[in-house]
């Protein structure tokens, strides 16, 4: 008998004939009162008491309409003040009187809950319940008649403000399933939304970390093959076989340095300063360049995906000194502490315009979206003297 259809049927119609059957049984007994004054006195009583019950069922279809509202409880008022004042033989009326009114009252609990609409109605029928009692019994005894219906009616309806709290406690208890399923579901929306941004940033990394051994390496061998082809043309054998060789041994270094990129594309080292090391003493076996190490992890708070994004940076730089450098010396500082990762790769080479345009350049770029997923800071100087990578994540970052 709630605010919407489903729970009108739920409710209603046991209430319904809860209170047809207590009228009931009263309208009975207001009749076997009246039968000694004839049939046209049972009659009208009779008229009365139905057009009552049923104004009672026909509301449960037609209370949401506020237009019947100025039609149903005037005349339910008008009918209960007619059987009232019918010419009972015992105080059945004063019965008729406060069932009706309690009926009307918990009606309007169970159709509008514990609002203020219903506070307003019950108020204004306990008022008319009050008035006709005082003119049924007068004042000396009104306030015994009076205190009587408030226990009895008070009960019922505290009954009902009660089980209207269960029953707005039940709907809220079923608003909130329905927002975790749907909370559920974007979950799993936006789950389905990472994979797939998780599989699209691990193309574009798999892109990064192979571009610079498959692409240039490629690369060489089909310029390496042009020249080939150039000397074959010129009959200038030798010079082709020499090639040939150089070509071999570069596919060779180029198969070697992919594998070992793909090997690490998903590698995180363990202990990050050996790893550091490790890394460091490749590159001056593999170039001979001169590289000093400055190295100091002390309690690692950043996360695994934070640290192999700083090893392929601290990768990508030696490898662009060892082809594009031509440096003589080269220091690198990797420091960690807590939080805060701070790495720089300088090099005494010969330096590049940082400002050029870097579009199918995917080393620079990659160091860039690197930087950009940790939430760091990654800044790359250069000039006539040498360069400088500088990425900070953590801290101040």
């Amino acid at each position: 008998m709630k605010q919407n259809m489903s729970n009108t049927t739920f409710v209603a119609y046991p209430f319904y004939i809860f209170i047809s059957l207590l009228l009931g049984v009263i309208g009975t007994l207001g009749i076997r009162d009246l039968w000694r004054l004839g049939l046209v006195s049972v009659t009208i009583f009779l008229g009365l008491f139905l057009l009552h019950v049923g104004l009672f069922w026909s509301n449960t279809r037609l209370y949401e309409n506020p237009r019947w509202w100025f039609f149903y409880y005037p005349a339910q008022v008008i009918l209960i003040v007619a059987m009232v004042n019918q010419p009972f033989a015992s105080d059945i009326n004063l019965t008729l009187l406060g069932s009706s009114i309690l009926c009307l009252i918990g009606e309007s609990l169970g159709l509008f809950g514990n609002t203020l609409r219903a506070l307003y109605l019950g108020t204004l029928l306990f008022t008319f319940m009050a008035v006709m009692l005082y003119w049924q019994v007068g004042q000396d005894q009104f306030w015994f008649a009076l205190s009587s219906m408030l226990v009895n009616g008070g009960f019922i309806v505290l009954l009902m403000v009660m089980f209207n709290q269960q029953l707005i406690e039940r709907q809220k208890a079923v608003e909130l399933a329905e927002s975790l399923e749907s909370a559920n579901a974007k979950l799993a929306a936006y789950n389905a939304k990472i994979e797939s941004l998780t599989l699209q940033n691990e193309r574009q990394r798999m892109a990064r970390e192979l571009h610079d051994t498959l692409a240039q390496g490629v690369a060489g061998l089909v310029l390496q093959l042009e020249a080939i082809k150039a000397h074959l043309a010129s009959n200038r054998t030798e010079r082709a076989s020499a090639i040939v060789e150089q070509s071999i041994t570069r596919a060779r270094s180029t198969l070697a340095e992919s594998r070992a990129a793909i090997d690490n594309l998903r590698a995180v080292p363990v202990n990050v300063a050996d790893a550091v090391r490790e890394q460091v003493e490749h590159f001056k076996q593999s170039t001979g360049v001169a590289c000093d190490l400055d190295v100091s992890v002390t309690e690692n708070q950043l996360s695994p995906e934070v640290i192999d994004h700083a090893m392929n940076i601290l990768s990508e730089s030696l490898t662009n000194i060892s082809r594009h450098a031509q440096a003589s010396k080269v220091k690198v500082e990797f420091i960690i502490q807590n939080k805060t990762l701070e790495l720089e790769v300088r090099d005494n080479g010969k330096g590049f315009d940082v400002k050029q345009e870097t579009k199918g350049h995917y080393g620079l770029v990659g160091m860039h979206e690197r930087a950009r997923l940790t939430g760091g800071q990654l800044a790359i100087e250069s000039d006539a003297n040498g360069t400088c990578v500088q990425f900070v994540v953590g801290g101040e970052a």
